[in-house]
């Protein structure tokens, strides 16, 4: 199970049916329209069917992986330009939902794609 730090994140878990599913989200770059000149936070969002958010933090790493229970969720990303540094950010930009169903005992690979300025697609990943 993901160990997530209480840093500004709203984290719950729905209640569990005693069969989880695995949820891996990877977080890629396609430079080919450019970059952040300062860098970006990748900001990532898992809800639940019932409303409740599983995930909803920034993330400094480009791979997440967590348990949850067997069900449907949507996932929202989104990015937070670096304003001078990181330790500045810009408001959210690059939007993007989908939605992914967790059958119990599986894994779950979802590939986030960020093209800067252009938004960014969530897709199932082989």
């Amino acid at each position: 199970m993901l160990g997530l730090s209480a840093c500004g994140s709203a984290v719950t878990k729905p209640p569990s049916n005693g069969v989880d599913a695995s949820l891996q989200v990877e977080h890629v770059l396609d430079s080919s329209a450019g970059v952040y000149a300062e860098g970006s936070i990748w900001h990532l969002r898992v809800v639940s069917s019932g409303g409740d958010a599983v995930l909803d933090r920034d993330l400094k790493d480009d791979r997440v992986s967590l348990q949850i229970p067997a069900g449907r969720y949507r996932l929202e990303s989104y990015e937070r330009p670096c304003d001078g540094n990181c330790g500045y950010l810009d408001p959210p930009t690059d939007n993007c939902s989908g939605s992914v169903t967790a059958e119990a005992g599986a894994t779950v690979k979802v590939r986030v794609t960020l093209k800067p300025a252009q938004g960014c697609t969530i897709r199932t990943a082989e």
